[in-house]
């Protein structure tokens, strides 16, 4: 074998080893032989011993070897598979009740496992000893030594410590004492080891334990005559069994559910439940098991007067035990089959039956039959009229059953012997049987009523449980109701949270689409259509609050609110006419003179900077407008800036560059800053531009005017309806000053003449 499977095969092994599950046998054949031993241990014995046989054990070649459990080659067999097969043949020893090779196999698995130094398989296999010696010995004394003993090898073996399995043999420990202490009637005693065993079971959490836990708890309680607990038990046992699928459990429950139906008088439940039990071990050949319920369904039909029917399943069970060769249980269906002829009045059979099960008793010394059948004759004796004998076997039927303490027999016997006295018409010694009659039911019934109560207690605590566990579970209910209910409130406000949450990011991202909507309007509306400057409309929006702002400063100024003149407010206006315009549609056509107008807005947009702006005011006409921080800044040198930024585009595109200029600055008036608002302003700005228009016509080229106030012009010169009228009334006056590019005179009264016709 190579290294590696060896490798693989010690890791499984240890996998295996230390998993908190049930017993896991890697090779199927152990894993059906196992199977099979609660329906059919015959088979898992031949399986079991065939595997021994036809296999070789390997030789050991180290500590860690004997734990593989690898075995490809079907011709060898290793230590622990070997231990593992004689455990599996143990059981089925003793599960068909030969208990010496039981015995003996089980100490071979001992020795083998000891051998090869395997701790846990040490400690599994002597608990199967100590259990051996129980079941099929009785022998209390020697079984519980040995637990002893396993107990304080548990606790000495640092190694187990380290591992899950620990629990597995503390709890088979402790379940095999409570057996043997529920056995020998050490009632609280075996009740506290079931509670610490159950203790362990929920830390194995394995489905099969339980179920044979509750079924050994509920033997138990059945034992001592706790039927309510009992009921509990079984039936927890029997549907967890069903639930698994465990047949031969379903089948074991179901016997012990039909004895305690039995006890209790309920004879159609148990019928059921025993039927089903006996159909199980018929289909599986059972023998043992078969037996018992079948006299189990025998007594229940006599218990119900059905006397053919018991005869029919005693008979039948009598032939399984003679086939068994159990002499005690076939004694003691002799001895149920002579009562029920004794009821059918068959006195012969019934003799002739009876004195076969005494025969028997003798044979093995068994009393407590002996007893019984004495008693039994006694009644027969007196059925045939036969009093004086009848007296002498009662009698000593009785002292038999007073010797091995059978209360039960001693009833029954002081109650015929009493019916046999008084045919006798010795009342005397009849009130007297009678009275010890009474005296032993009054002591049975003082035993049961010490049980009741003690079952009373065990109810109450149940019950105590029960109204704890049912308030539990109105607690629990009311949680879950109050839960739903929050749930309900949580789900609303989610839907309502996640549907404001919709609408707002539906809000907003109609918000966002009407703001960009209402951005793109707004710059359409302030914005020329075809040059893409900034229109007339702007103007009048923003050139009001500017020249506003600029008023309130100076106004600070002049009342001392401000240390230093403004000068940065002052403004400086230049409106020009650009001639190129109205004829560039005319001599190039429609579409070239939109995209040529297009070119002159964007190379305007990219040459005039901040904080300068630019106002397409009309067709032909553009308004520019800068800061005037330098009062003594030439008229001319806006006047050239205008012309070379005008030249620069035009010469490119071979256009005329005339230009005509208007300029003016605010504040128009020096002395009186608010004298002169923005429409009038304009309208100053247009008298010299139409005077610069003019001039153009006398003269070829580009012409500027610009027209500004003296500084001692006063306020009330200007103040009318019609500024144009001032302006010409205070150039005719000398109190606005005219600078032009022209040396022609110009005149201006027939521009006084239009607008004084116009007013």
């Amino acid at each position: 074998m190579s290294f590696r499977r060896w490798l693989i095969s010690v890791i499984v092994i240890l996998i295996a080893s230390f998993s908190a599950s049930a017993k896991i046998y890697t090779t199927p054949i152990l894993a059906d032989a196992n199977e099979l031993l609660q329906t059919s241990p015959e088979k898992s014995l031949e399986i079991s011993d065939r595997y021994i046989k036809q296999r070789r054990l390997t030789e050991k070649k180290g500590a860690s070897r004997v734990h593989a459990n690898d075995e490809t080659d079907h011709t060898v067999r290793t230590p622990l598979n070997t231990i593992n097969a004689l455990q599996i043949k143990a059981q089925a020893y003793s599960l068909l009740r030969d208990s010496e090779q039981a015995l003996n196999t089980i100490k071979l698995a001992e020795k083998l496992a000891v051998e090869n130094g395997l701790t846990y398989t040490i400690l599994e296999t002597r608990l199967l000893h100590a259990k051996f010696y129980w079941e099929n010995l009785k022998n209390s004394a020697t079984a519980l030594k040995m637990l002893d003993n396993i107990d304080a090898e548990i606790e000495q073996t640092q190694s187990l410590k380290r591992t899950k399995q620990v629990t597995f043999l503390q709890y088979w420990s402790l379940m095999q004492r409570a057996v043997i202490e529920s056995k020998l009637n050490n009632d609280n005693q075996a009740e506290k080891l079931f509670i610490k065993a159950k203790q362990l079971l929920i830390s194995i959490d394995d489905s099969s334990e339980k179920i044979i836990y509750q079924l050994t708890l509920g033997r138990h309680y059945l034992r001592h005559s706790h039927y309510d607990l009992a009921l509990d038990r079984l039936l927890s046992g029997y549907w967890l069994a069903v639930e698994n699928e465990d047949n031969a459990q379903i089948a074991s429950a179901n016997y012990m559910l039909a004895n305690l139906f039995e006890q209790r008088k309920v004879f159609d439940k148990a019928l059921e439940h025993a039927t089903q039990a006996g159909e199980f071990y018929e289909r599986y050949q059972r023998s043992r098991p078969l037996a018992k319920t079948l006299t189990l369904i025998a007594s229940i039909y006599e218990q119900q007067n059905r006397y053919n029917l018991a005869l029919v399943h005693y008979f039948n069970a009598l032939d399984q035990e003679s086939e068994l060769k159990h002499v005690v249980r076939s004694a003691q269906l002799r001895l149920n089959i002579a009562r029920v002829y004794l009821q059918l009045y068959n006195y012969p059979k019934s003799e002739q039956y009876l004195q076969q099960a005494r025969l028997l008793a003798q044979q093995t010394g068994n009393d407590v039959i002996s007893a019984e059948a004495q008693i039994l004759e006694g009644k027969l004796e007196l059925a045939e009229g036969r009093i004086d004998k009848s007296i002498t076997t009662l009698q000593a039927g009785l002292i038999a059953s007073s010797r091995i303490g059978k209360i039960n027999l001693q009833l029954m016997g002081e109650s015929i012997l009493s019916q046999a006295f008084e045919k006798q018409n010795d009342y005397y010694n009849a009130l007297l049987s009678q009275r010890r009659y009474e005296q032993l039911f009054a002591s049975q019934q003082e035993k049961q009523r010490k049980s009741n109560v003690e079952v009373f207690k065990q109810q109450q605590r149940m019950l105590e449980r029960s109204l704890r566990l049912e308030e539990m579970e109105r607690q629990q209910f009311e949680n879950e109701k109050s839960i739903y209910k929050q749930q309900k409130i949580s789900l609303f406000l989610i839907s309502v949270i996640v549907l404001l949450i919709t609408f707002l990011v539906r809000r907003h991202t109609v918000a966002k689409q009407l703001q960009s909507r209402l951005s793109h309007l707004r710059s359409e509306l302030y914005t020329h259509p075809r040059s893409g400057l900034r229109n007339l409309r702007m103007l009048n929006a923003r050139l009001p609050n500017s020249l506003q702002q600029s008023s309130a400063n100076f106004e600070q100024w002049h009342l001392g609110e401000i240390i230093n003149e403004p000068l940065s407010d002052r403004l400086r206006f230049g409106l020009f006419e650009a001639t190129f315009l109205k004829h560039i549609y005319l001599q190039q056509g429609y579409q070239q003179g939109l995209e040529i107008e297009r070119q002159f807005g964007e190379y305007l947009k990219e040459q005039v900077c901040k904080p300068a702006r630019l106002y397409h005011f009309s067709d032909a006409m553009f308004l520019y407008i800068e800061p005037n921080s330098r009062l003594n800044g030439e008229p001319k040198q806006l006047a050239d800036s205008i012309q070379q930024l005008m030249s620069n585009f035009l010469k490119e595109h071979q256009l005329d560059a005339a230009v005509c200029i208007g300029m003016a600055e605010y504040p128009f008036l020096p002395r009186a800053y608010t004298a002169i608002n923005d429409q009038e302003l304009i309208d100053i700005l247009l008298m010299a531009t139409n005077a610069a228009r003019l001039n153009s016509k006398q003269e070829p080229g580009s012409q500027w005017v610009h027209l500004s106030a003296i500084d001692a012009a006063p306020a009330a010169s200007f103040a009318c309806d019609n500024i144009r009228k001032a302006c010409i009334q205070g150039i005719d006056n000398g109190l606005v000053k005219v600078q032009s590019s022209s040396s022609i005179e110009f005149n201006w009264n027939p521009d006084h003449d239009f607008d004084k016709n116009v007013i």
